[in-house]
């Protein structure tokens, strides 16, 4: 029952994120995709997958570096984004993304809500891992799920694991063909303001000479405050990309404090 429950809230979802509230293009194999995820996916992956994930729940503990970002996973994880996103009343406005780098390249973006990241996946295409936070590695299937999809930690209070982090970073735009998308606030801010930049993750680009894209999110504490059974609309746009050269001579605390700076004007608070 919940499986066919699943299927038919499914349906009109898929639907809905192909015209334009959902995820990150309209092209007919996408569609095609859609309709097979519909019945894969509440049909095989929660029944099978998951219980093989369970069973096999040791081998994610490891640090072992996670390798290249398996595309389909990703898929799968953007469709589910997609879901949850408008299940919960969430409207996406994407802007922008049309002037994303086409190498990998370092995407920063401001932390409202533990929305973002679904967000993120909702409306950004091409091949990429998040930084998150180790802690997420004690639910096991939120660790299942994004292992399989190359997520890189950190942890405030392990340096050692931190370096670990940029290394891996490092090694997936260089080599992997692979963005790395980063909160350099480090933690949720609900305040409506920003908090001051980490320059940790920054090393990641200065390291990599890689372009850096700078993401907004707009309404989202807005959105977070609505009314239940109201829809919210959310602005998420690419509203700057920092080539290489114009950081090159940077230091990583530099570079952070320049992007803090393109953050505060973007939103008004400088």
């Amino acid at each position: 029952m919940l499986i066919f429950i699943g299927m038919l809230i499914s349906i009109p979802c898929s639907i809905l994120t192909y015209w334009g509230i959902g995820l990150f293009d309209k092209s007919p194999w996408y569609l095609f995709l859609i309709l097979a995820f519909i019945v894969a996916y509440f049909v095989l992956y929660l029944n099978v997958y998951w219980l093989i994930v369970l069973i096999s729940i040791v081998p994610y503990y490891k640090n072992a570096f996670p390798g290249k970002v398996n595309k389909w996973n990703l898929l799968n994880v953007r469709m589910v984004a997609s879901f949850c996103v408008l299940l919960n009343g969430i409207l996406v406005k994407r802007k922008g993304f049309k002037n994303m780098p086409k190498k990998p390249c370092l995407i920063i973006f401001n932390h409202v809500s533990d929305f973002d990241p679904w967000i993120m996946f909702k409306v950004m295409g091409g091949r990429y891992a998040f930084v998150g936070k180790y802690a997420l590695r004690n639910i096991p299937m939120v660790r299942s799920l994004a292992s399989s999809i190359g997520t890189l930690y950190v942890d405030n209070n392990n340096s050692e694991l931190n370096r670990k982090m940029v290394d891996d970073a490092v090694e997936y735009i260089t080599n992997k063909n692979t963005s790395v998308a980063i909160a350099p606030e480090g933690t949720r801010n609900t305040t409506g303001r920003l908090l001051p930049f980490k320059h940790g993750g920054f090393n990641i680009a200065t390291r990599s000479k890689c372009p850096i894209a700078l993401v907004g999110f707009k309404g989202m504490n807005e959105a977070l405050r609505k009314e239940k059974g109201r829809l919210s609309k959310v602005q998420v746009e690419l509203f700057d990309v920092i080539q290489p050269e114009e950081y090159k001579e940077k230091t990583a605390g530099e570079l952070a404090t320049l992007c803090e700076n393109k953050y505060m004007k973007y939103f008004g608070e400088r």
